[in-house]
């Protein structure tokens, strides 16, 4: 006979894994335990739990786990669960987590656990994957599971520019994640955050280029629900052939950033023409970040 005893598991508030163990055809309860140990993702970002000690022979000391991995609006790490093995087919596994780092090809969480002795520990979990921007321009880390498939935990929230001329995200439970890369323009219309190239991790982000007097040059980037974010450089200018205006970009430091970009003026609209004019007749236009420009 097949076996129907299935498995529902919860995470408690001290982020212990429950165990419930029930027979499908009669709905009995066989026991429900809670398991002192603590998470860990391996390499191919499989979900474990290592019980600690289990006194309960039809508990192994290994609980892997198949599913899918995402955010709730709190930033918590959910993963739920799909139909393999005995589990209960969309349980839903919340791990209360902060945010600890960021890398390339990682995002790391800490998570604390009080056991049933009351003893208190911190330790740290790492998905793998890579970073990249959504459609609407939100930070977003793609993981690819052991099964091929792929989830993306999207970052809510708005991101921001610092004075190093790094993307900072920074949320509710007072975390703040940098991520370290360098400005690239390869359109445009789109705006490249590069983290590593070699594994397409970085934020491709669409939108347009804007000047005006009170800010300078700026790329507006829609953003889902929010004002949209708006990325300052400065720039040395200068005028190009068939009516372009050539800038060449500086962070906020006022430091080369080895950047170069053609714009036209219909690109510009009225603010460009007239500062094409301005350049054609010498006088200084040079963009300091944030500060804006005269003519």
């Amino acid at each position: 006979m097949p076996n129907t005893e299935k498995i529902t598991y919860e995470i408690d508030p001290h982020n212990r894994l429950i165990a419930k163990k029930t027979t499908k055809a009669s709905g009995v309860v066989g026991f429900r335990k809670v398991l002192d140990g603590k998470f860990s993702i391996n390499k191919d970002n499989s979900l474990i739990y290592h019980v600690k000690k289990s006194d309960n022979s039809d508990i192994p000391q290994q609980i892997k786990f198949s599913g899918g991995y995402s955010l709730d609006k709190d930033h918590n790490l959910i993963f739920t669960l799909n139909k393999w093995n005995n589990q209960v087919e969309a349980n839903r596994l919340e791990i209360k987590a902060q945010f600890l780092d960021a890398k390339d090809n990682e995002l790391a969480f800490s998570v604390t656990v009080r056991d049933s002795a009351g003893n208190r520990k911190i330790y740290i979990i790492k998905l793998n994957g890579a970073w990249q921007a959504d459609k609407y321009n939100r930070l977003s880390f793609g993981v690819t599971r052991e099964d091929g498939l792929k989830d993306n935990l999207t970052l809510q929230g708005a991101w921001q520019i610092n004075d190093n001329s790094e993307i900072i995200y920074s949320y509710a439970k007072a975390n703040t994640l940098i991520f370290k890369g360098s400005w690239n323009i390869a359109k445009n219309q789109r705006i490249t955050y590069v983290l590593n190239k070699k594994i397409n991790s970085g934020f491709d982000f669409s939108g347009k280029w804007r000047l005006n007097k009170k800010f300078g040059l700026f790329f507006e980037a829609p953003f889902k629900g929010a004002r949209p974010k708006n990325i300052l450089f400065g720039a040395d200018c200068s005028f190009g052939e068939n009516n372009t205006v050539e800038f060449k970009l500086k962070n906020k430091q006022n430091e080369d950033m080895d950047i170069s970009l053609k714009l036209s003026r219909n690109i510009l609209k009225g603010q460009g023409e007239a500062f094409a004019q301005a350049l054609k007749e010498g006088k200084e236009l040079a963009l300091l970040t944030g500060v804006g420009f005269r003519w």
